[in-house]
């Protein structure tokens, strides 16, 4: 098998490394920054082409990995799946919610696969939350807690606080990956709401936002992301009506767990994942490729995850 890398910023390189732990070979790479594409294949192979058409009709790879801004997804991936091209496209899905559909609509006819890279959803941690969920063990799911954020205030000056690249701020970039676990590990989403707020002078994006989640099963979220926050969190708390759990990203190998009536926590030790989930997500898609494994993440959870977010924009 080999793959293309379509944008080589600094969210590629997990990829390149994800398909080199597979023994995928990458054959080709673009980005609009040609330095940025030959810094790029000099480390990790492939030859630099002009743009995605060049690298897809020439080197003529079997996936494509799409790593530009939100702004580029749309049509890098529509090319790819219309030429068969399997199409593994970096969150958000898309810029807008017509777009993340016109892609959904290529991906439906298409015979090749497109898999939004929800990466998370390939943590120990919380593959551990949703399993909790699923026994029973909590009981009715009541409230769910997640927080992403910390000290970005270089973001101010990046494409990521600039809607005419982004689509939108904080919310959508890091929320998005939020509200697929919210659907993962507990339910569709059935209403929305949000409070933002712009910190930032010269931006025209939320840079802190939180947003609010009720699921068709009557569980209520409260997710929430910032640029702008003097410390940094990660984290996922739940509480059901017959316990609690967590999972801290800062302390990766360990879920904690808590019985109603219980005053100590239960801890459950979870595998290392050195890769972020990048490796587990790249090699998922490929075995879904191959025909070994069903593909877990759809263009449909990308559309609702577009869906939920850009409905508290407007």
């Amino acid at each position: 098998m080999k793959a293309g890398i379509i944008g080589c910023g600094g969210i590629a390189k997990p990829h390149a490394a994800g398909y080199a732990a597979l023994g995928v070979e990458i054959i080709g790479v673009t980005d609009v920054n040609k330095e940025t594409a030959e810094a790029f294949a000099k480390e990790h192979g492939g030859k630099v082409y002009a743009d995605y058409k060049a690298l897809i009709d020439e080197a003529g790879p079997d996936v494509v990995s799409i790593c530009t801004p939100p702004v580029a997804h749309e049509e890098a991936a529509v090319y790819a799946l219309g030429k068969g091209v399997n199409v593994l496209c970096e969150k958000p899905m898309a810029y807008d919610v017509a777009s993340a559909h016109r892609m959904k609509a290529a991906a439906d006819a298409s015979k090749a696969l497109f898999m939004p890279a929800f990466r998370h959803r390939f943590l120990p941690g919380t593959m551990a939350l949703r399993e909790l969920v699923q026994s029973g063990k909590l009981g009715d799911i009541v409230i769910f807690n997640n927080i992403f954020g910390g000290p970005s205030f270089k973001m101010e000056d990046k494409w990521f606080t600039k809607k005419k690249i982004a689509g939108g701020g904080c919310i959508l970039d890091t929320n998005s990956h939020s509200v697929d676990l919210f659907r993962y590990i507990v339910g569709e989403v059935a209403d929305e709401k949000a409070f933002m707020h712009r910190h930032f002078k010269t931006t025209d994006v939320e840079d802190a936002g939180i947003l609010i989640l009720k699921a068709e099963n009557g569980a209520m979220g409260s997710v929430e992301s910032g640029f702008v926050l003097g410390s940094g969190a990660a984290y996922i708390d739940i509480f059901g009506t017959k316990g609690r759990a967590i999972f801290d990203y800062y302390k990766p190998l360990e879920v904690r767990y808590m019985p109603m009536g219980d005053t100590e926590w239960t801890v459950e030790e979870i595998p290392e994942c050195p890769a972020a989930g990048f490796a587990e997500e790249i090699a998922h898609f490929v075995g879904a490729i191959k025909g070994e494994n069903k593909l877990a993440i759809t263009a449909q959870d990308g559309v609702r995850a577009m869906e939920i977010i850009c409905g508290v924009y407007k």
